[in-house]
């Protein structure tokens, strides 16, 4: 532990490995570590061969370097393409990393990774998308089961709401060189890719999402139930139908 040090003797802590970069490559040579909004803006007029504009980096990146602990097995990655056959990439396996990574630094462990590639075409997106598996999602953008939604149905017949709303969980990943940048960041992605305005994706958020820290000092996850019809437009809905069990429940 070279970042943040401090003897730790007799701890026991649960292991739960995931990959902290994982995605595509960018369209221009970048160190794979800055492969982010927070960590590439180090390149940004930087004194050697690597240095690049903000314009620049915010074109090439790919932010395949999330260190986002919920990028585990079970999940579903959707990245954007901006080289020829997508260059998909993988590596820095963690085996204990909690939100936000503010050590500095996670258990850094060697691993077998095996995934399973599908091409979605006509998705124009600038970083990635995540389908979080069902046990990690915050609690408020967790689909209702049966029963609740049969409870919403009453209450909706009680007071003459006409619809309920079919939804599902997504998660944009935002990236900048604060928290606060990497929020609108991750607000302005989802805004752009479904049509929502940001302010709706902002309420979504709050009341039926979270926007959650994956590292500092600049990637977050920006979590909301969207609607099905625009999942589906945007050509994820059967991702999302089969993460998270909808046409069964």
């Amino acid at each position: 532990m070279s970042l943040a040090r401090a003897d730790i003797v007799g701890l026991a802590a649960h292991m739960q490995p995931f990959l902290g970069n994982i995605g595509t490559t960018p369209s221009k040579d970048l160190p794979d570590s800055h492969n982010a909004g927070d960590f590439g803006s180090f390149l940004v007029d930087a004194p050697h061969a690597y240095a690049m504009t903000q314009a620049e980096l915010e074109q090439h990146k790919t932010d395949g370097h999330m260190d986002t602990n919920s990028v585990r097995a079970g999940a579903i990655l959707i990245c954007p393409v901006k080289v020829t056959g997508a260059g998909i990439y993988m590596g820095d396996m963690h085996a204990q990393q909690g939100n936000g990574e503010v050590a500095g630094h996670a258990t850094d462990v060697s691993g077998i990774t095996e995934v399973k590639v599908e091409v979605i075409k006509g998705l124009d997106i600038d970083g990635p998308i995540l389908l979080q598996r069902p046990d990690d999602l915050p609690p408020m953008a967790r689909p209702m089961n049966r029963e609740q939604r049969a409870a919403v149905q009453a209450l909706a017949e009680r007071f003459g709401q006409a619809t309920i709303e079919e939804n599902g969980p997504i998660t944009f990943i935002g990236t900048g060189r604060t928290l606060n940048d990497a929020t609108h960041n991750g607000v302005d992605r989802a805004a752009k890719v479904t049509g929502l305005s940001p302010e709706e994706i902002l309420n979504r958020a709050t009341i039926a999402g979270s926007i959650e820290i994956s590292r500092l000092p600049g990637v977050v996850r920006v979590t909301f139930q969207c609607p099905m019809s625009i999942l589906d437009r945007i050509g994820v809905g059967h991702l999302v139908r089969q993460q998270y069990g909808l046409d069964a429940a």
